[in-house]
């Protein structure tokens, strides 16, 4: 500090408040405190925070010194910045399962504590029921799953009563209660991820949230015959963590959905707004309804089950774009059983862009060995492909041969293969061989 003063003086108290607020971290902000008595006064007005236990630990150890309990430590950072707290974050599972060591629970072993279990009502209602709760617009806990998973948490019902001006909601690695919850009007965004969820068909979920525009259900486990039915929804990303029966989409206003699932019996996306699908399915059930998708412009597919994806979603002639990959522990051969060469290639060319994922490239090539090299238009404007670690472009003529004049082609050589001379001697030959095709190079790893 100089003689003349504290130099941050000159800055008003809410630019130093929403400074600290970008720094965020509890640990952080507790150092500038100490280092300006202006940075001490705009503390006090700090909009955001975030507390993380593995930090604190540590601290703890570099320092020597004891700390106070987490929760407890939260119930008064909540207290001290009260009706000027906007967003906070508290983490207790340092990315994984404990803050110290980094050790996940393994199956039988249990944390007989709860000093960290952060989504059961006790820790809730501690910074909840504080002049923050009612304040607050974001709101972010990764509880420590030891001493979670085995213990049914009443974070959703007291958030849903104390914190009715959320916008946003993030809860990870919990057993989560929905009785007594609340409508919460004012919420639009919401991830739960790793989550067993006491609500098995989602409807308190679409009952008590009506407004979202946008959800995440990670790996939530507990559902039967999960429904989602939202008016607002714009965008979903839904994980499904085990098998249920039937999955359904009724949200009329929904444009983005990334759908990674196993094999329901039942699929029904009642979307006709959808213009972006990526979907990751071991196989399609007996009953699908998906016909309703007229605005449905990009597709990404994660699958083997070609022979029923293929027709239930790209009879749509407003498709513009798809992307196709295969399951990580597929091969060549399952690829060659599960689509006809000649059948694969007539798809791709009706389409104005395709992008192969690297996996789908690299057990193209036995595929592409039996096309019998029929005539058809073409409608392929842009094309990009990954040429594998231990492959070449030769293979791939036969794709190349169905891309239509002046299309601009993508590949994209593995990091870590052919070296420079190797590479150009390929280029040289798909240049020669498809003078029309504008040519672009790149690599992948």
């Amino acid at each position: 500090m100089s003689a003349s003063g504290d130099p941050l003086d000159v800055l008003p108290a809410a630019v130093l408040a929403d400074v600290l607020g970008r720094v965020a971290d509890a640990g952080d902000i507790a150092a500038c405190r100490l280092a300006s008595r202006t940075l001490l006064a705009a503390s006090y007005i700090c909009p955001r925070v975030r507390l993380c236990a593995a930090d604190r630990a540590r601290r703890r150890r570099e320092g020597g010194g004891g700390s106070p309990a987490f929760r407890a430590t939260t119930a008064n950072l909540a207290s001290l910045l009260g009706p000027h707290l906007r967003s906070l974050s508290l983490d207790t599972a340092g990315g994984q399962g404990s803050p110290d060591d980094a050790m996940w629970v393994e199956e039988g072993e249990f944390d007989e504590a709860d000093g960290l279990h952060l989504t059961c009502g006790e820790a809730v209602a501690a910074w909840a029921t504080t002049s923050a709760g009612t304040v607050l617009r974001e709101l972010d806990i990764a509880d420590y799953w030891p001493q979670a998973c085995w213990r049914k948490a009443e974070a959703l019902p007291l958030i849903s009563h104390y914190c009715q001006n959320l916008v946003k909601l993030c809860l990870k690695n919990a057993w989560l209660s929905v009785d007594r919850l609340k409508k919460m009007p004012n919420l639009t965004y919401l991830t739960l991820e790793f989550i067993r969820l006491d609500d098995e068909d989602l409807n308190q979920l679409n009952e008590c949230f009506p407004c979202l525009h946008t959800l995440n259900l990670i790996g939530v486990g507990g559902l039967k015959d999960p429904k989602i039915h939202l008016l607002q929804l714009k965008a979903c990303c839904w994980e499904v963590s085990n098998v249920p029966r039937s999955l359904v989409v009724h949200a009329p206003d929904l444009v983005f959905l990334e759908l990674k699932c196993i094999r329901p019996d039942t699929l029904i996306l009642d979307t006709p707004s959808l213009s972006t699908l990526k979907l990751t399915i071991d196989k399609l059930g007996a009953t699908a309804r998906v016909d309703g998708l007229l605005r449905l412009s990009n597709l990404r597919i994660e699958s083997l089950d070609f022979s029923s994806l293929f027709p239930a979603f790209m009879d749509n002639q407003a498709i513009r774009t798809l992307e196709l990959e295969l399951p990580e522990s597929s091969s060549q051969y399952e690829l060659l059983e599960a689509v006809n060469p000649d059948y694969l290639l007539r798809r791709l060319a009706s389409f104005s862009e395709v992008k192969l994922g690297p996996r789908f490239s690299r057990e193209l090539k036995l595929c592409l060995a039996q096309y019998k090299d029929i005539q058809f238009g073409s409608c392929l404007k842009k094309l990009l492909i990954h040429v594998p670690q231990s492959g070449s472009c030769f293979h791939l003529m036969p794709l190349f041969e169905i891309c239509a004049p002046l299309c601009e082609v993508t590949v994209l050589f593995h990091a870590e293969s052919a070296d420079a001379v190797r590479r150009q001697d390929a280029m040289s030959i798909c240049m020669q061989n498809f003078p029309e095709i504008r040519w672009q190079w790149g690599t992948w790893q």
